[in-house]
């Protein structure tokens, strides 16, 4: 028996319970707040918080939905059959069921709309059930407590189930559910900032998508996607969130994605799982990570960025392509590794690793033949200290690791097969003791990226 002597591996494990220091409710302050933003130029822009956002008029409108009616208590609503049309800058808070209708935003551009959602259900089945049409900016709070629900027709002729023409910004601890069967989920013209709530949104596209910038700020969120899982045109930031993609084209995609310090994220592509690009000047697309988790399982490439790749910390596990046309890492320019733990399994055919101007070590291990799903792969040092043990979720013929622990001028054990009585999260294992299975190769670090061949 080998004893697993690495405590580095427990980061991976402590994501799933300490995923956001930020993931508390922004609670809105009643109060007298200017309803104008000063920003008039073109409704659809970057999207950045602004003083004034969690501050919400003490003189509420209030729109209650009745199955087949709407009542409205209060200014700034008109009514027109089963649709309540907002008409100026103010506070709404909107509860009830609509069987078939919808609420507009349609105001000038330079009013600022708050919608508090406190426990309403609408569908239409011919267009979006809650559409920004005109705003300078739509803030969306999810009341605690509350489940708010909003599905849309297969004919629907808007792009999203909730959609917006202004920037849009959702917070507060309450549950959105969203169901667009017809395009998207949550779709905005302008950027996106989303912060707290729970989140279950399933698309015939997209389940997020902005076409400016797009910013997780915290949440839990399900997402079901037909095309991309979370779409930022220009960039994409997680700054906290529990984040799963259980089905997806693509996972994630920007033409910048930076994942920050409590962030996770598990998805699951039928194209690549992270994918930096744009229809631009590709060579400037980037993938960052600064801390948190990934995982990615990709029949695509893993990671794949257009331009460069940039780790200084987090835990990234990837179960990459099995056919050679695509790799569980791709890259076109540089990729910099200085912190953090990388285990990335694949094929061979396009397998890359961490560029030689890194200052964390890797590793890149081909394997002479394809090796079966679930089987372990184990690294350690001389004296039994584990690097990573990891059960790829398929087959596999090559794998890249990096880690704090890779050593210059050491000498490293690849095993294959054997057991481990430690905890396995997404294939890697924690804690316990390994048997050993079949030697595979020994390497030595010989520099910050090192490649090894193994049987």
């Amino acid at each position: 028996m080998i004893k697993v002597k690495n405590s580095l591996l427990a980061l991976a494990f402590t994501f799933f319970t300490l995923v956001s220091c930020s993931d508390k409710e922004t609670d809105p302050t009643p109060g007298t707040t200017t309803d104008t933003d000063s920003d008039t130029e073109l409704t659809a822009q970057t999207n950045t918080e602004e003083a004034d956002d969690y501050i919400f008029d003490t003189d509420i409108t209030y729109i209650t939905l009745n199955s087949t009616s709407v009542a409205v208590t209060g200014e700034g609503v008109t009514v027109e059959n089963t649709t309540a049309t907002i008409t100026a800058a103010g506070t709404y808070s909107v509860s009830g069921t609509l069987t078939d209708g919808q609420v507009v935003v349609n105001t000038d551009t330079s009013s600022k709309v708050k919608i508090i959602l406190n426990g309403a259900y609408i569908t239409s089945t011919s267009t979006a059930p809650l559409y920004v049409k005109s705003a300078a900016k739509a803030i969306i709070y999810l009341t605690p407590s509350t489940q708010n629900t909003l599905t849309d027709g297969s004919a629907s002729e808007l792009d999203g189930t909730l959609y917006s023409a202004a920037r849009l910004s959702i917070f507060g601890t309450g549950s959105l559910t969203v169901t667009g069967n017809a395009d998207g989920g949550i779709v905005s013209e302008g950027g996106m900032i989303i912060k707290d709530g729970t989140y279950a949104v399933t698309a015939a596209e997209s389940t997020l998508k902005s076409d400016k910038n797009l910013i997780i700020d915290g949440g839990t969120f399900t997402l079901t996607a037909g095309n991309d899982g979370i779409h930022g045109e220009e960039s994409l930031t997680f700054n906290g969130g529990n984040i799963v993609i259980t089905q997806s084209e693509e996972g994630i995609e920007s033409a910048e994605i930076t994942i920050n310090e409590g962030t996770s994220i598990q998805l699951t592509s039928t194209d690549d799982g992270v994918n930096a690009s744009s229809g631009n000047d590709t060579s400037e697309n980037h993938f960052y990570m600064h801390g948190g988790y990934l995982y990615v399982n990709a029949s695509g490439d893993g990671i794949d960025s257009n331009g460069y790749i940039e780790i200084t910390g987090g835990v990234i596990v990837v179960n990459g392509p099995t056919q050679d046309s695509n790799g569980a890492i791709d890259y076109d320019r540089t990729f910099t590794i200085s912190g953090g733990l990388l285990v990335a399994a694949g094929s061979t055919g396009m397998a890359q690793a961490p560029s030689q101007s890194s200052t964390q070590n890797s590793v890149k291990i081909n394997f002479s033949s394809s090796k079966q799903a679930n089987q372990l792969i184990h690294i350690q040092d001389a004296t039994g200290n584990e690097i990573i043990t990891f059960s790829p979720a398929k087959t596999f013929q090559s794998v890249v690791v990096s880690s704090p622990s890779l050593i210059q001028g050491t000498t490293y054990s690849v095993y294959l097969g054997g057991s481990s009585t430690g905890t396995a999260t997404n294939g890697l294992y924690e804690g316990g003791d390994y048997t050993a299975g079949t030697l595979s190769t020994s390497f030595t670090v010989s520099s910050s990226a090192t490649t090894a061949t193994g049987s």
